[in-house]
């Protein structure tokens, strides 16, 4: 198997660009979905392992683990407590795939995906 090559798009070089970007105008808008289907292509050859990571506020965390109930998923509270990140590797077949995990998660209010 081949190991997926990750190389982040430059957004300005921040973090919250990258985020604004893939959590909003990713789902949203046709040109920025194509955007985000090349990026995808351009650096993992498919079918691979796709690592997801998704900060998920406390009280809607049920509704996310629903969305993964056959996947392993790991999962680390903040120090807060108001929040948990889970982490994921699927098994992911094309870009499509991977834009249809970060569509059905981004309808659960206030999730991060990173």
């Amino acid at each position: 198997m081949v190991r997926p090559r990750l190389v982040w798009p430059d957004f300005n070089g921040t973090l919250t660009s990258w985020l604004e970007w893939l959590s909003f105008s990713a789902m949203k808008d046709d040109a920025s979905l194509q955007s985000f289907r090349s990026s995808l292509d351009a650096n993992y050859d498919w079918p691979c392992l796709f690592p997801f990571k998704f900060i998920v506020p406390k009280g809607q965390s049920q509704q996310v683990l629903e969305l993964f109930a056959d996947d392993p998923v790991k999962a680390k509270e903040s120090s807060s407590g108001r929040f948990i990140a889970y982490t994921m590797e699927m098994h992911m077949h094309s870009c499509d795939e991977v834009i249809a995990i970060y569509q059905r998660v981004a309808q659960v209010p206030g999730v991060i995906s990173l």
